[in-house]
This record gives structure tokens, C-alpha cells and sequence, in this order.
């Protein structure tokens, strides 16, 4: 159970980083920040962002947990 806890918050990790890093090529979130204009890319880049946090948060605690 611990060793794919990790596993899985791992490859979460991962997905979401490269689906935030592809995302920021096609917008910036700089652009939401100061204009307050929010389209699909960036909505995919916070998403992308949000589940690599959670991947990470996975991980941890399957690492941690006996």
C-alpha cells in the first residue's frame, strides 16, 4: 500500500508538471494575474499546478506512512 501510495503521487507529480509546463508556453499567468483575463490555457495551467501540489502531497505521505 505504501509503495504505491507513492508511486501514484508520483506519477501525479509528474503529469501535472508537464501539463502546467505545456500550458505556459501557450499562455503566460502572468497575463491572469495583471489582467485578470482567464482563458483555457491557463485554466489547465492552475489545474496542471494544483495536481502536481497534489502529487506531491501523495507522495510524502506515502513515503511517511509505516
Amino acid at each position: 500500500m505504501r509503495r504505491s501510495l507513492a508511486l501514484f503521487g508520483s506519477i501525479l507529480f509528474v503529469a501535472g508538471l508537464v501539463l502546467g509546463f505545456y500550458a505556459s508556453e501557450r499562455n503566460c499567468l502572468i497575463a491572469f494575474v495583471t489582467k485578470g483575463y482567464i482563458n483555457f490555457w491557463t485554466a489547465i495551467e492552475i489545474l496542471g499546478g494544483l495536481a502536481a501540489l497534489v502529487g506531491i502531497i501523495i507522495a510524502i505521505i506515502g513515503l511517511l506512512r509505516k
